[in-house]
């Protein structure tokens, strides 16, 4: 008496099913013992990939964004138009990549095509705002503090720059002067003013004018590290009126 065991007495059987599309699962026997795979074709490992890129090129754009909006260096909203255009951009071509449908139909190459097309925008449009932004940072219009102290009642004023960051590579600055009546009781002493200053670092410019309706004037740094300071003149028409001083000081490089 003999007892035979699964399988015996019978050739082994080879049974395969197939199932066909994209993603479609495959199952198959062979003898017996069973197999399953998951069959990922290849247009679905790009549909995976392309929507994720548009999110990762989303993310980094808007958390790069906040970043610059902390560490916002200052100056004329205008020097910022590309980097605002570029941000724009980014996240308009990057969002539209993400819900571009991707329908497994007759076109879907040419579907796929479109979306790494919106994807790539985006990541240029992207890396172009950061170098836009750092550029500004670095070489941009920024403003400077300034502080205006009177020395003693003949018109004299001293006007201080603060040390710019360390690193800072602006080389000029733009000095405006407003000059105002020091007391609304006395008749307006602003008509013929003038202002002359004088830049201690030795700036070879010369001595500038200034008036209130020409209020700015420029200085080369020339390499000067650290605070700045000048010294301006009131000339007036009429000696015994008294005037106040403010100053706003601007750093670039044009």
């Amino acid at each position: 008496m003999s007892f035979a065991g699964p399988g015996a007495g019978r050739d082994h059987e080879t049974n395969k099913v197939e199932s066909t599309g994209t993603g479609s699962p495959a199952i198959g026997t062979i003898g017996d013992h069973a197999t399953f795979s998951w069959v990922r074709g290849h247009s679905l490992t790009q549909d995976a990939w392309l929507p994720l890129s548009a999110c990762i090129v989303t993310v980094v754009t808007i958390g790069f964004t906040i970043f610059a909006a902390v560490r916002w260096p200052g100056g004329p909203q205008s020097q910022y138009a590309a980097f605002y255009v570029l941000v724009t951009l980014a996240l308009l071509t990057a969002g539209a990549a993400a819900l571009y449908p991707a329908v497994q139909t007759a076109d879907a190459w040419r579907r796929r095509r479109v979306r790494a097309v919106l994807v790539g925008i985006a990541a240029l449009c992207c890396a172009g705002s950061v170098l836009t932004w750092i550029d500004v940072d670095r070489t941009g219009d920024v403003d400077v503090a300034m502080t205006t102290q009177e020395e003693g009642v003949g018109g004299v004023f001293t006007v201080k720059m603060a040390p710019p960051p360390s690193g800072d590579v602006r080389s000029k600055l733009r000095l405006t002067l407003g000059i105002a009546d020091k007391s609304q009781m006395q008749s307006s002493c602003i008509s013929g003013a003038r202002a002359t200053i004088v830049a201690d670092h030795g700036d070879p410019s010369g001595k500038p004018e200034v008036t209130p309706k020409q209020p700015t004037a420029d200085f080369d740094l020339g390499g000067y590290e650290g605070g700045v300071r000048f010294t301006v003149t009131l000339e007036l028409s009429d000696p015994n009126c008294r005037m106040k001083l403010l100053a706003r000081g601007t750093l670039h490089n044009d």
